[in-house]
């Protein structure tokens, strides 16, 4: 029994990748904005009305409420990494997702859904959180075609498993 997590930038891939991975592994798929937006509505009223810190913190306790779960693919929001304490709370395989900025700008382009991409560049958002992404992770995977992301995601999953990590 594994347990995905995906983390990565914003627009690199995590629910499309997550979305296509947990119905090739017949596992349950779940979006953590999603579950945020339905539990405490849109995103950006949180951000708007709440700020930022109350966003974290909803996006812990639900990051939180996931750990009884096995057999599923999570993607998380891309600021997930933002609170060190998410890191205890992701008892499974986490997949960095790694696209390149031009991909993931233009895959951003006309996106108005995102508070903080407002206010940060995907630049300025890859420089703060890279090093987290990367101590967050199992492994890392290069996201340029969906279907070698995924390929990759299993190799090295099962490469994990042969050496007893999961």
């Amino acid at each position: 029994m594994v347990k995905y997590y995906l983390i990565g930038l914003p627009g690199s891939g995590k629910s499309t990748i997550g979305r296509e991975l947990a119905h090739e592994l017949k596992y349950k798929f779940i979006d953590t904005d999603k579950l945020i937006e339905g539990k405490y509505g849109n995103i950006s009223n949180i951000f708007k009305e709440h700020g930022e810190a109350y966003f974290r913190d909803v996006e812990s306790e639900i990051l939180k409420s996931l750990m009884c779960l096995d057999n599923v693919v999570i993607s998380c929001g891309g600021g997930i990494v933002e609170r060190e304490i998410n890191k205890s709370y992701m008892n499974g395989i986490v997949v960095y997702l790694d696209a390149s900025l031009k991909e993931i700008n233009n895959r951003l382009a006309n996106d108005t859904s995102r508070p903080l991409m407002a206010t940060n560049s995907v630049m300025d958002l890859y420089k703060r959180r890279h090093q987290k992404y990367d101590s967050f992770k199992t492994f890392r995977v290069k996201n340029q075609i969906i279907s070698k992301a995924i390929k990759d995601i299993k190799k090295e999953t099962s490469r994990l498993c042969k050496k007893n990590k999961f």
